[in-house]
Order: structure tokens, then C-alpha cells, then sequence
């Protein structure tokens, strides 16, 4: 088990729990990947279980005076899967559970997926676990340059991080 001590010494700002894209703990999250009956089966509710259980963990050793995150995905781009209220349900879930910011991303949950690709295409999901679970937001995603050109509202998602833009050009930061 992480100690809050060991925590502290390795120096990062923030830590954030990955729970998007079919990973361990989206898995659970997901109606489409999780098939269980058991208490971590079935509804939401019950699907969050374990993933809060990891966070709620993660967040006692972590230091509180530094934020943590959690990334979800807020659609799985099929059919029975999240959809952006599941998503509004999950953050608050994870927000009551003592995180910072929530980082919203979409898919890589299924094969059969239909993800609608575009600039900027997640920040509508952003903007609605921000503006209906009234938690703090961060949004990636394609961000193909010329970023400059791409009008973009930072109320969508307040913090959005750039860092596919950047294998494209470092002289973006600039």
C-alpha cells in the first residue's frame, strides 16, 4: 500500500486514476464490458464500486493538500454503453469520493465503437459533466494543428491538455 509519506517524497503536483478506455477499472465501470451479477455488477451504482474503491484508497495516501483526478470515458461510442449522463453520474460519484478534477475523454471501450471524430470533440462532453455534476474539468483529444485556428471556448473545459499538438510542434508552448 501506497504511504502517504512515500506519496509525498516522489514530487508530483497531482495524481490522477485512469478509468477510461477499457482499461482495468473502466471495464468495471462500463455496461458493456461489465457482464458481472455480483455487488460489482448490474447498475451504475454498483459498476462504480470498485473503481471508487481504488480512488477512495488512492486519495488516503495521497497528500490532501494535492489534487487528484480521475479520467473517464463520458460516451463508449455504442449502443447500451455510457452516455454523457451516465458520465454526469460518474463524476459527481468520484467528486463526492474527494476528487479535484475530473478528466473527460470519450471510447476505446468496444471494437464495434462509432466514435464521431473531430477538432476539439470532447469538449461538449466536458462541458457537461462540468456544468451538470458542478465538478472541475479537464478535456484531451485530437487537436490537429493549426491549433490557433480552432475557435475554442475555455468554458467547455477549463484546463484542456495539448499534448498530441506538441509530438506535432513543440513551438506551440511558446
Amino acid at each position: 500500500m501506497l504511504r502517504r509519506s512515500e506519496a509525498n517524497a516522489a514530487a508530483f503536483d497531482m495524481l490522477e486514476l485512469h478509468c477510461a478506455h477499457g482499461y482495468l477499472l473502466a471495464s468495471f465501470i462500463s455496461p458493456l464490458t461489465n457482464r458481472r451479477t455480483d455487488a460489482y455488477g448490474g447498475s451504475l451504482a454498483n459498476r462504480l464500486r470498485f473503481p471508487l474503491e481504488v480512488f477512495e484508497a488512492l486519495r488516503a495516501a495521497w497528500p490532501a493538500h494535492k489534487p487528484m483526478s480521475v479520467r473517464i470515458s463520458a460516451t463508449d461510442w455504442a449502443e447500451g454503453g455510457i452516455t454523457g449522463d451516465d458520465a454526469v453520474a460518474i463524476a459527481r460519484a468520484f467528486a463526492e469520493a474527494g476528487a479535484d478534477l475530473v478528466d473527460v475523454s470519450t471510447g476505446q471501450t468496444v471494437r464495434d465503437a462509432q466514435p464521431v471524430y473531430g477538432r476539439m470533440f470532447q469538449t461538449p462532453f466536458s462541458d457537461q459533466v462540468r456544468n451538470e455534476a458542478r465538478v472541475a474539468t479537464m478535456c484531451v483529444g485530437t487537436s490537429q494543428p493549426p491549433i490557433r485556428s480552432t475557435p475554442f471556448s475555455p468554458r467547455a473545459a477549463p484546463i484542456w491538455w495539448r499534448s498530441a499538438a506538441h509530438i506535432w510542434s513543440i513551438h506551440l508552448s511558446r
